[in-house]
């Protein structure tokens, strides 16, 4: 059993430092970061590129926002009672001071 962790081990270590010791690109060598690039000279980006999200929800265009619809046809929503768990607890009962550590 110790030999099967000790590999496994040593197989993570491995793969783990391999990651960390990849070659990281170097973007000091690209042609934007020269002195002389000129950014004017990029074209600009065309069409919407990134989609707005909105929290907003526009409730005029559902089912209940029309004048025939009737709310006295809805069923009832159920009632449940929720009952919220304790947050203290009572220590003295632990098996660990039982037995006396």
């Amino acid at each position: 059993m110790k030999l099967l962790t000790s590999v496994t081990l040593s197989a993570v270590f491995a793969f783990a430092s391999t990651s960390v010791l990849a070659e990281k690109p170097d973007f000091s060598k690209t042609t934007a970061a020269q002195a002389s690039y000129d950014f004017s000279k990029n074209k600009p980006a065309t069409g919407n590129q990134l989609m707005k999200s909105s929290t907003r929800h526009d409730f005029s265009k559902t089912a209940a926002a029309s004048s025939e619809y009737q709310f006295s046809k809805n069923t009832p929503a159920k009632l449940y009672k929720v009952s919220l768990p304790s947050t203290q607890h009572d220590f003295s009962k632990t098996s660990s001071l039982k037995q006396g550590c």
